[in-house]
């Protein structure tokens, strides 16, 4: 196999690794050289036959998709409306909203350990339980994703 590494006003330079390195007018080629080209060559008698590589279309390079999510903090856009927040899961989140809610555990479960806290502290008086409802309440209304999580 043979390389394209150069590209002159009246030749290309052709690289192969055995022979060395083979000049060749443009005139005789059958396509248009770029560099960096896999090539092969023929010798048939005095001529040389140059034919280029076809690119595999099957190769691996063009099976490889890489998709990296941030699982603790991600951003969803809609209609030029973007959220920022926590991923969390909706079932669970909800869950603990309702039977927990009123001592913060949804809040710590999203990561909000402040909002959790100040909960705690206030549990005794019933308002942490009545927003602890309006968020499972809100969380339930919300689109998850194809993993059921949600943005809080």
């Amino acid at each position: 196999m043979a390389k394209v590494i150069k590209l002159d006003l009246e030749e290309v330079v052709i690289s192969n690794g055995e022979a060395g390195i083979v000049r060749i007018p443009y005139e005789e080629l059958d396509f248009k050289p770029e560099l960096h080209d896999e090539v092969e060559l023929y010798q048939d008698g005095d001529n040389l036959i140059v034919t280029k590589c076809k690119k595999n279309s099957d190769s691996i390079e063009d099976k490889i998709h890489i998709n990296i999510v941030n699982e603790n903090s991600q951003q969803q856009s809609n209609n030029n409306y973007v959220q920022a927040g926590k991923v969390v899961n909706k079932t669970v989140y909800i869950i603990l909203a309702v039977f927990l809610g009123g001592l913060g555990a949804h809040k710590f479960y999203a990561g909000k350990t402040g909002s959790g806290i100040m909960y705690l502290i206030f549990c005794w008086t019933w308002i942490p339980s009545v927003l602890a409802i309006i968020s499972a309440i809100s969380a339930a209304f919300k689109k998850s994703d194809g993993n059921g999580n949600i943005i809080v």
